[in-house]
């Protein structure tokens, strides 16, 4: 006897793609979900349009109720809020860096560029009164300038802005800079966060302007999938699902700290996943219908097969974020948080308001039907009949594939991106080469902030003065540096901060400062980044266990 196995390949196939008409409930718990559903089509409907009522109004105070405290566990984090809280800037925020190289045979010793250097910063100041300068002409130290004495940079730490947008004394700072020169050379503005952004002023966009836009993509992609109005029927379910979820996070924040990158993530979330829902819900819904099921029985063969698809899914959806909640950083717990809600309640839409849509206007809605609901792609279908026929080779090409992939991914660096791979052009990116080229590197744009209490801050200048890795530690003098018992002492690396020798060089101030007489601890950006990566890499083994536990 022989085997056909190409015709047993495709038999087999088209068994599982067909429509199922008749025959027992493969899913009775879910079968049952949607004839009670349907059943009472009317108190669903109803109770849907009260919830998304309710959402609609209460989106604002759930989004008001979000929290800006980002705070990380370990105590470069926690000396990094000290001081942003006592000197109003700096800790948190890395400083911008003014740098100008001066021309051939011009130094900063040379006549009037001191006075021009001068110039410069008093107007900076002028500009931003609250920010804390440190520079060569502020400090005289020669830490600020190059070894041939033709390149000089400044410290600008400003006051931070409410939650997102850009800082008022940065837009400040940049119109001072724009054209500023010395000894005809051009002033550059640089710093990490000028290279975040590529050294032009951050966009400031808005949760609802960027989901709108997400959304009118997303229908364009539904009208050419369904060819009919259907296509507002997934985006329907995800608007719906998105203000739900917004309700519910409102009453978690009475409970719990929520993040305000919530009011991004839940959108984000929301209209991949509840689409996707819908999506295959709806198409499912035509199969059958095309295959001569009456409309109540197509929608419950629907729910079935595609509707349980959907409840697995999301629960898988929000049982893998849920587990950030372990993590002891308040960002990443609101993530955990949102990656429970947002699924569990995009799936509870798809399987309750759905099905209630569908049996109702579904049919009306299903026109001018450019796309039929029983079109297949050849294309696919070749293909999975290829990897049906030859399944050992596409095993093992996929196995060859995903250790390429994760061959990479051994070498990765935890951690922010070092201040050389953000910003591959523009003003930013020019400054920083300055810095490199004349030798003082990039470490200079994360400096270590040390906050000193009742300590002498000329006493860990003194201290730091050996260690290996720094370019130098300086004290700037003046009520911007001091503020009662306590004074900021800079230590500019070699290195980037973010870098595996700028971490090396951070770990040896902090065991130079501990045996410091007083109250000597080490903040700044690169040391919260240390402390970030420590909390989230201590606590891996804990997440990946919570969610082997949970999925078991």
């Amino acid at each position: 006897m022989t085997h056909n196995g190409g015709a047993d390949d495709k038999t087999a196939g088209q068994a599982i793609l067909a429509p199922s008409q008749s025959g027992p409930d493969h899913h009775p718990v879910m079968a049952a979900i949607t004839r009670f559903v349907l059943r009472h089509r009317l108190i669903v409907g109803v109770l849907w349009l009260i919830v998304t009522i309710v959402a609609i109004f209460s989106a604002s105070s759930a989004i008001g109720a979000l929290s800006q405290d980002n705070r990380v566990p370990g105590e470069g984090a926690a000396t990094s809020r000290d001081i942003l809280q006592t000197y109003g800037n700096g800790g948190q925020v890395p400083p911008l860096v003014p740098v100008v190289t001066l021309p051939e045979g011009v130094t900063v010793d040379s006549p009037d560029v001191g006075i021009d250097l001068a110039a410069l910063f008093t107007e900076i100041h002028d500009a931003a009164p609250n920010a804390r300068i440190a520079s060569y002409d502020s400090t005289g130290d020669r830490a600020f300038v190059s070894d041939d004495g033709r390149t000089t940079f400044g410290l600008v730490f400003v006051t931070p802005a409410e939650g997102f947008a850009e800082a008022p004394e940065t837009v400040a700072i940049r119109e001072v800079l724009s054209g500023a020169t010395i000894a005809g050379a051009p002033v550059l503005l640089t710093g990490y966060s000028e290279l975040e952004v590529g050294g032009e002023p951050a966009e400031e966009g808005t949760p609802l302007a960027d989901t709108l836009i997400a959304a009118g993509a997303a229908l364009v992609v539904l009208a050419w999938v369904f060819g009919s109005f259907l296509a507002i029927v997934p985006l329907l379910v995800a608007v719906i699902a998105i203000l739900t979820s917004l309700l519910v996070i409102w009453g978690v924040t009475m409970i719990a700290n929520v993040s305000i990158i919530v009011q991004f993530i839940v959108p984000l979330i929301g209209l991949g996943v509840a689409i996707d829902y819908a999506l295959l819900i709806v198409t499912r819904w035509r199969e059958e219908r095309e295959a001569g099921a009456d409309n109540d029985a197509a929608v419950t063969r629907a729910m079935e097969t595609a509707g349980s698809a959907v409840v697995f899914s999301g629960i898988t959806v929000g049982v893998s974020l849920v587990a950030l909640v372990v993590v002891p950083v308040p960002f990443l717990r609101s993530i955990g948080y949102a990656g429970l809600v947002i699924p569990l309640i995009s799936v509870l839409v798809a399987i309750t308001l759905l099905p209630v849509i569908l049996s109702t206007i579904g049919p009306r809605l299903d026109w001018p039907r450019f796309r039929r609901g029983t079109q297949e792609s050849r294309g696919w279908a070749a293909w999975a009949s290829l990897v049906v026929r030859r399944r050992w080779v596409a095993v093992g090409a996929a196995l060859v594939i995903l250790t390429a992939l994760v061959i990479p991914a051994l070498s990765l660096r935890a951690g922010d991106p070092l201040a050389n791979s953000l910003a591959p052009a523009g003003e930013a990116h020019d400054g920083l080469e300055l810095l490199t080229e004349s030798g003082i590197g990039a470490g200079v744009l994360l400096p270590f902030e040390i906050l000193a209490r009742q300590s002498d801050p000329a006493g860990v200048v003194l201290a730091l003065r050996e260690v290996d890795g720094l370019r130098a530690a300086v004290a700037p003098a003046g009520e911007a540096w001091q503020k009662g018992d306590s004074a900021l002492v800079l230590a500019l690396g070699d290195a980037d901060g973010n870098s595996e020798r700028g971490r090396e060089s951070l770990a040896r101030v902090k065991s130079v400062v501990d045996d410091l007489p007083g109250t000597v601890s080490v903040g700044g950006l690169a040391a919260l980044n240390a402390d970030f990566i420590d909390a989230i890499y201590s606590n891996f083994p804990l997440l990946v266990g919570l969610v082997g536990l949970v999925t078991f």
